[in-house]
């Protein structure tokens, strides 16, 4: 399946950003991540479905504790996969989640504060052929001494490798690294920390030790004091760990997105509109090379793409992090298309008054991805306006401008098929759209609307990769 691109705004009501990704391809090629060299282009290859026996999700709780948390769980209908045995699912919670014999079955749980001790990560792993189709979600109140606001996290499967661009370890913003090995082996972890001037000295962020099933929490501000426009690389000599940064400032706290791994190619979707239009947005983009490069970025809407005035080119440091001040007035549905003659990651940040939201660089969906509606009492997803799509003009000198078909299909927390519809996406374009209209759903159906499957069209070689982002609000 893929991972959609969740993003959080905080403010009055505050929201987040989810990046959506697809549930097959992370899958196969999530333990290859940091063991190939970065992709050159946006995309991957299309990854070989294999039997899945198990998969596990971590769904972290903010390291300074929440007033409460809410686990949403579900499961694609991804179809048949040969190899897997049994049908169960096993939490860290006091009961199973949900039953793995009902594919496209939706659930939340709401977890109340655990005083004293350590945060509650919940753990999610389900066994047998259901297990491709696991996907989760987690929405958290914030103490009121623990930066307050609604944080919403896409819940991390262990990988060997982390990018997340937009840190800071100041006196007014700063953030923490979490880190959990599966239960089956331990971990060991390096951390590379970017800034503006390139590679920061961190102290203690090297040979990190994750014991099997648990979690580590690494407070920016331990291993490097006052830094900003920080980008955070994660990386493991040793096993694989599901990782997260939690970011606590004026606005409230919130997750950072995970970034995807470098590429000379890259869309951040998901920008533009409440957050834009009022208030400052800044490109940050990372550099994994010692040596500088040269980024285009391009603006890309409904009705094209767009050279960004005064920001033609962006000059990137050697292993640092270069910051620009985007144009106050982007639309909603935006994208930020980077083009570079070297792999590069980034994010897009944006802040009006107490509203932040973060975008990160997306992979492209070549699967299946699950967009949240029903993330619980304390998060709310606008059908109308929550999610971003956009499709990538591999060719900008091409003649021809291809376009790729997305399916989507709503569903109840039985699974029960609620609406279906097809959007076009001509290459080169982005746009919000509005779930209850594609889905064509009349407002009964809307209220019982729990969870979007979104689907491109099968890829051949000329089409355009697309990626998405979702924006989740407080209710």
């Amino acid at each position: 399946m893929s991972t959609l691109a969740a993003q959080a705004r905080r403010r009055t009501p505050p929201s987040r950003l989810l990046m959506l990704m697809p549930l097959l391809t992370v899958v196969a090629a999530l333990g290859l991540a940091a063991a190939r060299p970065p992709d050159s282009v946006l995309t991957t290859p299309p990854a070989r479905p294999v039997p899945v026996e198990a998969r596990t999700l971590t769904c972290f709780e903010l390291p300074d504790g929440a007033a409460r948390s809410t686990v949403a769980v579900g499961l694609a209908d991804v179809g048949e996969l040969p190899g897997g045995s049994g049908d169960s699912s096993r939490s860290t919670l006091d009961a199973p989640l949900l039953d793995l014999n009902s594919p496209g079955a939706w659930t939340t749980r709401t977890l109340s504060a655990q005083r004293g001790g350590r945060p509650r990560d919940v753990v999610i792993t389900a066994d047998g052929p259901a297990a491709a189709g696991l996907d989760a979600f987690s929405a958290d109140v914030a103490e009121p001494g623990g930066g307050n606001g609604l944080a919403v996290q896409h819940c991390a499967e262990p990988a060997r490798g982390w990018w997340f661009v937009g840190a800071a370890s100041t006196s007014t913003r700063s953030g923490a690294i979490v880190l959990h090995a599966p239960a089956e082996a331990e971990a060991v972890v390096d951390i590379v920390l970017r800034g503006p001037d390139g590679l920061l000295d961190a102290v203690g962020s090297q040979d990190i030790r994750v014991d099997a099933g648990s979690t580590v929490t690494l407070p920016l501000t331990d291993l490097v004091a006052g830094a900003d426009d920080v980008a955070v690389e994660v990386r493991t000599s040793q096993g694989r760990v599901a990782a997260a940064v939690a970011e606590t400032g004026p606005a409230g706290t919130e997750w950072l997105p995970a970034a995807r791994t470098p590429a000379q190619t890259l869309l951040v979707p998901g920008i533009g509109g409440a957050s834009g239009a009022r208030g400052e947005a800044v490109l940050l983009v990372a550099n994994p090379r010692e040596r500088s490069v040269v980024a285009r970025p391009t603006l890309v809407t409904e009705t094209g793409r767009t050279t960004l005035s005064g920001v033609e080119s962006v000059q990137v440091p050697g292993a640092g992090v270069a910051a620009v001040d985007l144009p106050p007035d982007l639309a909603a549905g935006s994208t930020i298309e980077l083009r570079a003659d070297a792999p590069l990651t980034a994010s897009v940040r944006s802040v009006t008054g107490s509203d932040v939201a973060t975008a990160a660089g997306a992979m492209a969906l070549d699967g299946p991805a699950v967009v949240p509606v029903d993330l619980g009492a304390d998060a709310a997803v606008s059908p109308a306006t929550a999610l971003t799509v956009s499709a990538l003009l591999v060719d900008p000198e091409a003649q021809t401008v291809r376009s790729r078909a997305v399916v989507f299909r709503g569903a109840d927390a039985d699974g029960a098929t609620l609406g279906t519809g097809s959007l076009e996406l001509d290459a080169g374009t982005s746009r919000a759209v509005d779930l209850d209209e594609v889905l064509g759903l009349s407002d009964g159906a809307a209220a019982d609307l729990d969870y979007v499957v979104v689907r491109p069209s099968a890829r051949g070689a000329e089409t355009a990769p697309v990626v998405g982002s979702l924006s989740v609000t407080s209710s």
